[in-house]
């Protein structure tokens, strides 16, 4: 597991000038690969249709099959959600108007983690038989 620096637009405190494209470049190395899964961490504050880390997953993953989205902060959005979170802390998304309509099976760790060991088994699977092959030619 590799934890990427966050896209950085503008230098600050002596930060080259091309901290973006270094940090995109960086970003670029670790996700492109098939065998990698994609964590997208985001908050729930941004808008996601204008989010540049789930563009740069999309321009390696078509499908989304190794990509996961994994929303943060959603005590930040929508307005008195924590209020709501602090006064009903069992079913306060289920109280929710807007977060009532998520779909449970997608909610929480356990629900993560298990998603997260179904889209490595899906990727070992996929290419194990090339890893293996590439190491028998190189011991032939």
């Amino acid at each position: 597991m590799v934890d990427l620096p966050g896209i950085t637009r503008v230098p600050v405190h002596g930060q080259p000038e091309n901290i973006y494209d270094q940090i995109k470049d960086i970003i670029m190395e670790y996700i492109r690969p098939e065998e990698s899964i994609i964590l997208n961490v985001l908050s729930a504050t941004v808008d996601f249709t204008t989010c540049e880390s789930i563009r740069m997953s999309q321009s390696v993953d078509k499908t989304s099959l190794r990509t996961l989205a994994v929303v943060i902060k959603v005590d930040k959005s929508p307005e008195g959600l924590l209020e709501k979170v602090t006064a009903d802390d069992v079913n306060w998304f289920e109280s929710h108007p807007m977060l009532s309509k998520i779909d449970k099976s997608i909610v929480g760790v356990p629900v993560l983690a298990q998603r997260l060991v179904q889209v490595q088994g899906m990727i070992i699977s996929k290419t194990l038989p090339e890893i293996v092959k590439k190491i028998n030619e190189k011991l032939t």
